[in-house]
């Protein structure tokens, strides 16, 4: 459309400005883009009449306005100051704004379905429950509300590669301040992670923060960077039940009860595979249903391979779209998110060993015989990053952030280079799937 258009074409010349301007009307730097971002898509539905008939800087000042009235103030000294030294990051996207937008008219729908809800109430029997439903943590035990990420502006030494270390989350451009993340599986330029309370978050690049639900802390969610989706097992609500939710935007696309001890494997697609007692199963969210995996032994799935345990020692990677299955030696797996490179372990030890997943082809690792790895990820393109205590050394005295090119033909070394160098003192390093 003509007026999205010339709305996007105002939102790119004067983002930085209204950034900035949240600052001085007294928003906290860490949440003024996400003030400017509500602000902004407040206005795009009435754009093409305003700029017909009145000021469309008068709407955007008074949307921001009120945006500004929404959210915690700041003190007015060093209001000038913050907004000077604020670093203003890309402005949203037209999907962005679009997507605010939806996910504040649920709210609104929500709360009118919180009123009718007494005059209205029906037995539901057990089953799925489709996209337009509340997160089950709403309403629940725990406080949902966690404020935006602190963020500073710092090129990733290790390009490709989210990791997590001393309480800073380190993305593409940007190092968030996070306490107590546990797991985290990258989702467009931000992550989904589970932290130690349990809590299942989406974090973008820019600090915005939403609890999208509740977990068991020794759980670990499951997502997708391929189309944004995000899964977990929900602890909230009458009895657990695997939810599936849009993780930018918070929108739950299916929830599926399930009994106690479910655990998610993996998000493929659109496709959840989770294990319920000794059985796996494929949940689809259109129509809503699960089919049984056989065998039940997934490990993972990614990309549309999947790897299984076929017994104490072997492992087994499947291929549906060239038909073709290959077993390897191996305990464990997990596979790079294009599904072309396996991780396993050596059976009866912590040795790391890598497989071509097309092919079953070993990869050197990079490793040293001594080096101690505290933990690794599988990227596309056949790379492979580590985080180890070098030649041996405990984990207290430093350890080293290392990404690796596998060798492109057999016979090739596989080439490793260090990163970053972290402090052993703090929390376990995480790396990103």
């Amino acid at each position: 459309m003509r007026a999205d258009a010339d709305f996007m074409v105002f939102v790119a010349a004067r983002w930085p400005g209204l950034v900035k301007d949240a600052v001085l009307l007294g928003v906290r730097p860490e949440d003024a883009a996400d003030a400017t971002t509500d602000a902004l898509s407040r206005c795009r539905r009435s754009w093409e009449r305003t700029s017909r008939e009145a000021d469309v800087e008068a709407l955007v000042r008074d949307a921001l306005v009120a945006a500004a009235d929404r959210r915690p103030r700041t003190d007015q000294p060093g209001r000038e100051q913050a907004a000077r030294e604020l670093v203003v990051l890309a402005p949203p996207t037209l999907e962005e704004l679009k997507a605010r937008e939806r996910l504040r008219n649920r709210t609104l729908l929500r709360r009118a379905a919180l009123v009718a809800a007494p005059l209205l109430l029906v037995g539901v029997g057990a089953g799925a429950y489709l996209a337009g439903r509340d997160h089950p943590s709403s309403g629940g035990r725990h406080d949902d509300t966690l404020g935006n990420a602190a963020v500073a502006r710092e090129e990733n030494p290790a390009p490709g590669v989210i990791w997590y270390a001393d309480g800073r989350l380190h993305l593409d451009h940007t190092v968030l301040a996070i306490e107590g993340l546990r797991a985290m599986t990258r989702v467009g330029t931000g992550v989904v992670y589970s932290d130690d309370r349990g809590r299942v978050v989406f974090a973008a690049d820019d600090g915005r923060r939403e609890v999208l639900g509740h977990e068991d802390p020794s759980a670990a969610v499951a997502a997708s960077d391929e189309n944004g989706w995000a899964a977990w097992v929900e602890t909230e609500g009458d009895g657990p039940a695997i939810v599936v939710a849009q993780a930018d935007t918070g929108t739950t696309l299916l929830t599926f009860p399930v009994r106690a001890g479910a655990q998610v494997l993996a998000v493929d697609g659109e496709t959840v595979y989770f294990r319920d007692d000794q059985d796996t199963y494929s949940l689809a969210t259109q129509p809503p249903g699960a089919v049984p995996v056989v065998p039940p032994s997934v490990l993972d799935v990614r990309s549309r391979t999947r790897v299984f345990q076929v017994d104490e020692s072997h492992i087994r990677v499947v291929q549906p779209l060239f038909d073709a299955e290959l077993d390897v030696p191996g305990h464990g797996a997990t596979l790079s998110p294009d599904g072309t490179l396996v991780v396993t372990r050596q059976p009866g030890t912590d040795t790391l060993e890598l497989f071509d997943a097309r092919s079953a082809t070993p990869f050197p690792t990079g490793l040293a015989e001594d080096d101690q790895v505290v933990a690794f990820a599988p990227g596309d393109r056949q790379t492979v990053a580590y985080v180890v205590a070098p030649g041996g050394a405990s984990p207290v005295h430093g350890l080293e952030l290392r990404t690796c090119e596998l060798a492109p033909r057999p016979g090739m070394d596989t080439t490793c280079s260090v990163r970053a160098r972290i402090p052993g003192t703090g929390s376990t390093p995480v790396l990103a799937r």
